[in-house]
């Protein structure tokens, strides 16, 4: 079984946080040369159809009035208490799976449609978690508010709108990955890119909803304090934990956690200039066809034939790094410093805030998504 689980703590506005399961939830900044950014694509927009939604029946099982929705990708069961936000739901999980497929892509859209619950409070998720993970449900509901993916199906429920949506967001690319990848990805990459996610954002006048992976400011607010209190997690020790390992340590190491994973993925696809954007997407194609683990095995960036193989089995450790992105990982770790650094300088969050990277060299140049293949 394949199980994340995803809690959301009243101590920050908005913001949803996943643990993954071992595989069985001022002013302008200045920077260097070194930590410039690429030039990505713009935000990607993707627009809501009219006929989202195939099908519609009553759903009685979510602990209120509930519909069952299917659309081209989804499987939904709806229970959430306002009637207009249950509609909206359907174009809402269309865009994020439009960004899962197309943002680093494009990746091969599962088969099957997607299962997602959203019970209408606690107690009905309770009875279902029960029900469905048995001895393995503890877990779960020790958590506080949130939901869990497990085996490629996604089960929340409703938190309030905006804490719903990201939850929502961060869990359904759990899910996609589980169901699209063929190799899993390191559990480090794994929840940044289901941070990353969460930057799918729905508007309430109408417009498309829009991915814009910049604008969670709250993954930006966490790192931003782990600066400023000296309490970021080493790039060794971060690569190395599972989001178990550090909520032993409490729910701030937990949130350091995710907010450093979150502002790797944007290391990875645009700092030092863009250096390592292409092999973040080479990457995510070998996770797509199943390539992850020969090329581990046969790495000659990593001289230890035991850390291969520990690499494959455990998805924690540097191997990748080591093999996709840079051989040398104490030259790897000082950029990325330098571009933590960059991100979390004081003026930052009113472009954050916009969904805009905080490096004022970057100038987005903008690109029409990849159109996602059949898997």
């Amino acid at each position: 079984m394949r199980t994340m689980f995803a809690i959301a703590l009243a101590t920050l506005c908005a913001c949803t946080h996943t643990v993954q399961k071992p595989a069985s939830s001022g002013e302008p900044v200045q920077t260097s040369q070194a930590v410039q950014a690429a030039q990505p694509s713009a935000p990607q927009t993707a627009a809501i159809v009219p006929n989202a939604v195939r099908s519609s029946t009553p759903w009685d099982d979510g602990g209120g009035p509930g519909v069952r929705v299917r659309t081209e990708h989804y499987n939904l069961h709806l229970a959430v208490k306002e009637p207009a936000f249950r509609g909206s739901l359907p174009g809402y999980m269309e865009a994020c799976n439009n960004a899962y497929a197309t943002a680093l892509g494009p990746l091969p859209v599962p088969s099957e449609p997607l299962d997602l619950y959203i019970f209408a409070s606690r107690e009905p998720w309770e009875a279902w978690t029960r029900k469905t993970l048995g001895k393995e449900a503890g877990v779960y509901l020790s958590l506080g508010r949130g939901g869990f993916t497990s085996d490629g199906v996604s089960v929340l429920y409703d938190i309030g709108r905006v804490d719903t949506l990201t939850i929502a967001a961060h869990e359904g690319w759990h899910q996609f990955s589980q169901l699209s990848l063929k190799h899993p990805l390191p559990t480090w990459m794994e929840e940044g890119l289901a941070c990353w996610m969460e930057g799918t954002r729905q508007t309430r006048d109408g417009s498309p909803t829009a991915f814009r992976p910049w604008r969670n400011f709250e993954r930006w607010n966490e790192l931003r304090n782990a600066v400023r209190e000296n309490r970021l997690i080493p790039l060794g020790e971060l690569l190395g934990n599972s989001p178990q390992q550090c909520l032993e340590k409490g729910k701030d190491r937990l949130l350091t956690y995710y907010a450093e994973c979150w502002a790797l993925i944007h290391f990875l696809n645009e700092g030092e200039g863009g250096k390592y954007h292409d092999k973040l997407l080479q990457l995510m194609q070998d996770a797509a066809q199943g390539r992850i683990a020969g090329r581990l095995i046969g790495s000659r960036a990593i001289a230890n034939p035991v850390q291969r193989q520990q690499a494959v089995k455990t998805r924690v450790g540097n191997a990748v790094v080591l093999e996709y992105f840079n051989p040398d990982f104490a030259a790897f770790e000082e950029e990325y410093q330098r571009f933590i650094e960059a991100v979390a300088k004081r003026g930052a969050g009113d472009r954050i805030f916009r969904g805009e990277s905080p490096l004022t060299e970057m100038s987005p140049v903008p690109a029409a998504p990849a159109k996602p293949p059949a898997k």
